[in-house]
């Protein structure tokens, strides 16, 4: 028989059970509310809330679609804050520089780079990594952007880019599809022990919009699970990778993962736009008409606005005379290089060896052929000219074209010890000047193919002239007599 419960005892606990269900039903509606709460106004969700734009084909892409995302600290900025002077255009580019710290209360940050937000972590090569992320997410709660963002460009304070490369870089690719692209290491070494799938951050590399946008849903948990990682830009390869991206390869970004003299490097550049040069802070000057390495570097950006696309582009053309042959490199905007003998086209695109590996300093290998070279062999050393100055000007035909001037100077003195008759004509050379018409960004949306050029001499034989198109049909680099 079941015990007894008078009808005392039921109304004496029922006060109890009504508080206690109470209680629950209060808890419950604060727990939804909360989650709620923290679902609407996280900024995940809000990211994932937003719904993807249309991308807008119909408009070319320019400057104003692409957002710089710039990795730097209290430690490295000052000191490198002039390097992102030479490219920052305050009135046509918007990004951010991301530091790990405020700048001293007493400085007034500079409206001649982007202007700065903090990103602060338990670990610099954390915070690094989340550049691209919180780049997105600052371009979506800020009101002042106007245009439709397709782009992000991330590097760090080391990097110096060719803003209208870039662009006519991208072009190249849908903005409305899930793009990573960048470029490996120059060095073997570098790529074996990091990744030959992996853009370089120092290099820079591009993010398309909604790659970027999808990257920040899983960007938080995704760090936490590569923390074995050595750098930041390996952590952010392999979240692209768990989303299925894999690397879109762009020569044209360098990370500079050489020692020494980069000389070779620059006068043999593929047949790609310059978009990126990294650690020129660890290079001696890369021209010796400059005082120093940032006088050089601004030389090589200034020369770039008169023709962008052409910037480090090589033409390779030849001069035959009595007595002497001569093979000509012309790397635009940059350096010439005159070779009193016949050397193959397929010779001189391969880089001088002028520099050594990152890593060991060793002589290779390297992610492109390049030719050694031995400075006690006189008569196997080229002469050089350096860019002196350059100006545009539009023909009477109302073509527009630039002229550029190089100044011999030697980067190997001993040249001159060279005493074959084919040397000695060459000697007398001081400058070389250069007519280019300009060159159409959008011909990187063909087949890449090096301009051709023609030379001829002046002045007694002390000027040479060389002149650069684009190749006539059946026009090719004769290198035999």
């Amino acid at each position: 028989m079941k015990p007894c419960t008078s009808p005392r005892s039921i109304q004496e606990g029922r006060p109890h059970f009504i508080l206690i269900h109470r209680s629950l039903y209060a808890l419950l509606a604060f727990s939804f509310l909360f989650f709620t709460c923290s679902i609407l106004f996280s900024d995940e969700t809000l990211i994932h809330l937003r719904p993807y734009p249309k991308p807008n084909l119909s408009i070319s892409t320019n400057l104003s679609h692409i957002v710089f995302g710039i990795s730097s600290s209290g430690l490295t900025w000052d000191r490198l804050r002039e390097y992102n002077e030479l490219w920052w255009r305050p009135q046509e580019m918007h990004g951010y520089i991301w530091l790990d710290e405020n700048p001293p209360a007493d400085v007034t940050w500079p409206d001649t780079v982007p202007p700065y937000r903090i990103c602060k972590s338990n670990s610099s090569v954390l915070r690094v990594a989340k550049t691209v992320v919180e780049t997105y997410r600052a371009v979506q709660f800020n009101t002042r952007l106007t245009t439709e963002n397709r782009w992000f460009i991330i590097g760090d304070d080391a990097t110096i880019f060719f803003p209208d490369n870039l662009v006519a870089m991208l072009r190249n690719y849908n903005h409305g599809d899930m793009y990573y692209i960048g470029s490996i290491s120059e060095s073997v070494e570098q790529d074996l022990v990091h990744s030959y799938g992996m853009a370089y951050g120092g290099a820079g590399f591009a993010i398309s919009y909604k790659a970027a946008a999808e990257l920040a849903l899983i960007m938080d948990v995704c760090l936490e699970q590569y923390h074995n990682l050595y750098g930041s830009d390996e952590r952010i390869q392999s979240c692209l990778s768990e989303l299925g991206l894999s690397l879109t390869l762009e020569p044209g970004f360098h990370q500079v993962d050489l020692r020494g003299n980069i000389y070779g490097m620059l006068a043999a550049h593929p047949v790609a736009p310059l978009l990126s040069l990294n650690r020129m802070n660890f290079v001696p000057p890369i021209s010796p008409l400059n005082k120093n390495n940032l006088e050089a570097l601004k030389s090589l950006v200034d020369v770039s606005k008169h023709d962008p696309s052409r910037t480090l582009q090589q033409a390779i053309c030849y001069e035959h005379g009595p007595g002497f042959n001569w093979s000509i490199s012309v790397s635009w905007g940059y350096t010439v290089q005159i070779y009193p003998w016949s050397i193959a086209p397929r010779e001189l695109v391969k880089p001088l060896m002028t520099f050594t590996t990152w890593r060991t300093c060793s002589s290779g290998p390297f992610t492109f052929d390049a030719r050694p070279i031995n400075e006690n062999q006189t008569c196997e050393l080229p002469l050089t000219f350096f860019l002196d100055q350059a100006r545009a000007e539009t023909g009477l035909n109302g073509i527009r074209r630039t002229v550029t001037d190089y100044l011999r100077n030697d980067l190997y003195k001993n040249v001159t010890n060279c005493t074959l008759p084919s040397f000695t004509k060459a000697f007398k050379l001081q400058r070389v000047r250069v007519l280019a018409t300009k060159m159409d960004p959008d011909e990187w949306e063909h087949a890449p193919r090096r301009h051709c050029c023609r030379t001829s001499r002046a002045r007694n034989g002390k000027m040479l002239t060389v002149q650069i198109s684009q190749c006539a049909p059946g026009q090719r680099a004769s290198w035999q007599v």
